[in-house]
């Protein structure tokens, strides 16, 4: 039938009936009990989840805070204007709203002479400026109620969040000290408490810490999954679908608590809020995502300087539980900015990016070497010199380490500028650091380590070699600058290196497969490896040949480590290719110098042996006096010749040296009773560099590379000697031709040295003109 104009259809009435059903069986529809929680929310393990909208009976007889206080359109937020523009008939904001209003401009309290410190001072109307405002959620500006609840919809149920949590503070925490477990558990437990319930804490800090509490649990959750143990697979499974691969579940957890920070404002941050940031920090370098990872980490740093964290709060009165309880909640926050510190000083100087901490700005001092027990009303009692580590003193050492990255920082300033650069403050800040790690307590110490504490600490052999890592981690920084131009350097930086990579083998060994997403463990073993494998590759004579072997061995571990890494960890993978080219290069640079070792061995070998054999028998048949040999204690030749005088020691040339303007040289004098036809020549020519073909080492490629200047000019001293060998040789062929001639007797005289010699016999003759004149 057409309709017209006037016959408009009739729209579908809505469902006028209240719902009474919790919002979960409404949505199943299912039957509900209508109790809080309701049987199938319970049987679910999704009791956190049963809330109902309306108030149909006394099973919902509290106020849902939530969704009525903060609503977006909520009429409760001071700082919202009515309809008609002005909180007031006179249109003007009252002094409390421009107090609140104050903290929206950006000042941080307590730092500096600021505006606000100067309207504090003033103390209009008492009380304080810009008093952060401590509802549960801010939702004029901070958060949509929608999203927020779609959000922690993500969280799983009761009993795998509290597995999760569980394998968290057992596997995970050790490594950072990250959260306190009972702080921790308490907040959990009242957060639960409150998704059941509908009834909000009263207390206005509680509010606002446990609406932001839900992103720290989500990235929580993320982490244990990137260390979940294999015994847990087949129960963890039944939330991931059966599937044993729970990347993406821990990725979705930790980008949902990433978008729900998001909703709530960064001008009232929490402790909660800015450890979910350094987690999210931790979790993206696990995934080798460190670019990300040090965003995240600027945001961490940015919202605990919000806090300010990085200032020395003013001390409360003693003698009071409320005060005990402050000190802890302080020392928690001190154990956080420490590790916010720790990674922005480490990341600086390894990954050289900027910093993002002046230590101008930061009086915090640091925090106390205590275990924070679970009950806070114990008054701290910090640890001993003799008392076993901490699970945080690790960290407190490490705090230290990072506080010389910025006098390292100043030294790497100064490398731009050769001239104004002292190679003896590089090496009195390595003296330093060597030193400082003398200090650390036995059950830490670098060498010689006293075990005796590691079943009370199941992880504090894994804490110690992390803790030498970061030691020499700042030799390598220090050294890094110079790989290339100080010879020093490059064998104190493969030195360091090298304690680093037998560290990270061994952190390897003593932890579990669900241990391997360690960040140190890949990027320790990266790091270290490419600058060993730099200086081989460039500069192989400047180490000796054990620790070139050392250096192979340990290069060659490195990159099976990162293979093994590169199955849970695509970065690993990536490194471990980048290792085995540059392992192969590595190989052919050493190759190269023990091929032009060997060449120099064997002619220096043939060189010395004709040298020493040629000498031996000048000095055994010499008319020189043995007293020039004796002086020099050498030993009695052992080898006699036809005709050469008995007993006469050998003469070494390293001892004796017969060129012309050597003062060291001995003076040969004749001897007395020597006869020249008792002399027998024996001499042979010196098998040198000389009279060997050298066209084969220089056609080597690492002397073409090398410097041509040097080797030429050798070349051309050894082409001028030989043409020098040569005439002379030649003029000793003409005078034994004119005497077979019939030379005249002055030619005799000559070659005899003298008038008076005596004629000899042929044989004589033959063998003294045989003499090839140096």
């Amino acid at each position: 039938m057409a309709t017209t104009d006037s016959q408009a259809p009739q729209r579908k009435r809505k469902r006028a009936r209240t719902v009474i059903s919790c919002t979960e069986c409404h949505r199943r529809k299912q039957k509900c009990d209508r109790q809080q929680p309701c049987g199938n929310c319970t049987l679910r393990s999704a009791s956190y989840l049963c809330h109902y909208e309306g108030k149909p009976n006394a099973a919902n007889n509290n106020t849902n805070n939530i969704s009525s206080n903060n609503s977006p359109t909520s009429h409760n937020d001071p700082n919202r204007s009515p309809k008609g523009g002005s909180p007031d008939s006179t249109g003007e904001l009252s002094l409390a709203q421009v107090k609140d209003s104050t903290g929206r401009f950006g000042y941080i309290r307590g730092s500096g002479h600021t505006a606000l410190n100067v309207l504090e001072k003033l103390d209009l109307d008492g009380g304080s400026w810009a008093k952060p405002n401590m509802e549960l959620v801010e939702i004029s500006e901070c958060v949509e109620l929608h999203a927020y609840t779609k959000h922690i919809r993500q969280i799983p149920p009761r009993p795998y969040t509290q597995l999760l949590v569980k394998v968290f503070f057992s596997e995970c925490n050790w490594i950072y000290g990250t959260l306190h477990e009972a702080t921790f558990m308490a907040h959990l437990n009242e957060w639960f408490e409150i998704c059941a319930t509908n009834d909000c804490p009263h207390s206005p800090v509680k509010k606002k810490i446990l609406s932001q509490f839900p992103a720290l649990l989500l990235q929580v959750l993320a982490i244990a999954l990137q260390m979940l143990p294999k015994e847990h697979y087949k129960f963890m499974g039944q939330l991931n679908l059966g599937k044993e691969n729970f990347y993406t579940l821990g990725a979705t957890y930790s980008s949902t608590a990433c978008e729900l920070a998001g909703l709530i404002s960064a001008s009232s941050p929490t402790l909660p809020r800015v450890q979910q940031w350094f987690l999210r920090s931790s979790w993206l370098k696990s995934e080798g995502r460190a670019v990300e990872a040090w965003h995240a980490l600027g945001q961490a740093i940015r919202e605990a300087q919000e806090m300010g964290l990085h200032r020395e709060l003013p001390r409360k009165p003693p003698n009071s539980p409320e005060n005990i309880m402050s000190i802890w909640n302080r020392e928690m926050e001190k154990r956080v900015w420490v590790n916010l510190y720790v990674w922005d000083r480490f990341m600086a100087m390894i990954l050289g990016r900027p910093t993002m901490i002046n230590d101008r700005h930061c009086n915090v001092t640091s925090p106390l070497d205590c275990e924070i027990p679970s009950d806070l009303t114990k008054p701290p009692v910090p640890r001993g010199p003799l008392d076993p580590p901490t699970p945080f003193t690790e960290r407190l050492l490490d705090y230290q380490l990072a506080n010389i990255v910025n006098e390292i920082d100043e030294m790497e300033v100064k490398v731009d500028k050769p001239l104004n650069l002292d190679f003896s403050s590089i090496d009195l800040m390595h003296s330093k650091i060597l030193s400082f790690t003398e200090f650390f307590p036995p059950a830490l110490a670098i060498q010689n380590r006293d075990t005796s504490y590691d079943n009370h600490h199941p992880f504090l052999a894994a804490q110690t070699e992390l803790l030498k890592a970061s030691a020499f981690c700042l030799i390598v920084g220090l050294h890094r600058p110079f790989v290339f131009t100080r010879d020093r350097s490059k064998q104190e930086l493969v030195k360091a290196s090298l304690v680093i990579l037998d560290s990270q083998t061994r952190v390897f060994q003593m932890t579990k497969e669900h241990h391997h997403t360690i960040y140190t463990l890949c990027f320790f073993t990266f790091d270290p490896a490419v600058l060993v494998a730099a200086v081989i590759i460039t500069s192989p004579a400047s180490l000796d040949p054990e620790i070139l072997d050392a250096c192979m061995e340990t290069l060659r571990e490195g990159q099976k480590r990162l293979e093994i890494l590169g199955q849970r960890i695509k970065l690993a993978e990536k490194g471990a290719a980048v290792l085995k080219v540059l392992i192969s290069k590595a190989e052919s640079a050493i190759t190269s110098v023990q091929r032009i070792d060997g060449m120099l061995n064997r002619t220096r070998i043939s060189s010395q042996s004709s040298t020493t054999q040629s000498d031996t028998d000048t000095s055994s048949n010499s008319p020189f006096s043995t007293t020039c040999a004796q002086s020099h204690s050498s030993p009695a030749s052992s080898v006699s010749f036809p005709g050469s005088l008995s007993h006469s020691p050998a003469m070494i040339p390293s001892q004796i040296r017969l060129h012309p303007g050597d003062s060291s040289m001995c003076k040969p004098e004749l001897m007395s009773d020597f006869d020249w036809a008792t002399y027998t020549n024996a001499v042979v020519p010196h098998r040198d560099l000389m009279s060997m073909d050298l066209e084969e080492f220089f056609a080597m490629p690492e002397m073409v590379a090398g410097n041509m200047d040097q080797v030429g000019h050798a070349h051309a001293q050894a082409q001028a000697h030989q043409a020098q060998q040569q005439q002379q040789q030649a003029h000793h062929n003409q005078q034994q031709d004119m005497y077979y001639s019939g030379g005249c007797a002055v030619e005799e005289q000559q070659i005899m040295g003298g008038p008076g010699g005596g004629i000899q016999g042929d044989g004589f003759w033959q063998n003294l003109l045989n003499v090839q004149f140096q």
